[in-house]
């Protein structure tokens, strides 16, 4: 019995560390909006993997290679000039959803990390897979867009403030906010 305990204090004192040494946790963020227009139009809007620049304010330019296909790309230019890379890992017409993960992004800048400089992404994320789904529902249809993605820092101390949790949160909250705020405006026209 005595060492029965002495095993569960040693495991206890190991969770926090256990915790810790997997870095930063995953950060997710879901959005949905209702739109007063069929699924099969709003599918239709936002299907394209070559299209996200014609409903999505924050991107001037769509550059892609190999249509709705698996393994398909897309180079996305947003307004300040900023480019992000992404790839197409599940185009489903059934289900109406589009899976893609962000493959590169350029520099928006640099900060400092203790003495050493840190590049900043356009959007402060890494490793980011994000899901677009259209779904009916009373009156017209709902549309999700959800991302699981890590914040762009991977140092040994705490991150700058441009690169940590709440930064990278609030970044992709605005980003689909914004999209899916002016899909709705373009379809109820």
């Amino acid at each position: 019995m005595r060492n029965l305990v002495k095993l569960l204090s040693l495991c206890l004192m190991l969770v926090p560390a256990l915790a810790f040494s997997h870095g930063a946790p995953r950060i997710q963020v879901v959005e949905e909006i209702t739109i007063n227009a069929e699924p099969e139009k709003v599918w239709d809007a936002i299907k394209n993997f070559d299209s996200l620049h014609t409903w999505h304010p924050a991107i001037t330019a769509t550059a892609a290679k190999g249509g709705n296909d698996k393994g398909a790309t897309r180079t996305l230019t947003l307004e300040n000039g900023g480019t992000i890379d992404e790839e197409l890992k599940k185009f489903d017409v059934e289900k109406m959803t589009v899976m893609y993960a962000v493959t590169g992004m350029s520099a928006a800048g640099e900060v400092d990390d203790d003495g050493h400089p840190h590049e900043v992404p356009v959007v402060p994320v890494s490793k980011y897979k994000a899901w677009l789904t259209v779904a009916a529902t009373d009156g017209g249809s709902k549309v999700t867009w959800k991302g699981k993605f890590f914040r762009a820092y991977h140092g040994k101390h705490e991150p700058p403030v441009e690169l940590n949790d709440k930064t990278a949160k609030s970044a992709i909250t605005g980003i689909y906010k914004s999209g899916l705020e002016n899909l709705k405006t373009q379809l109820e026209k």
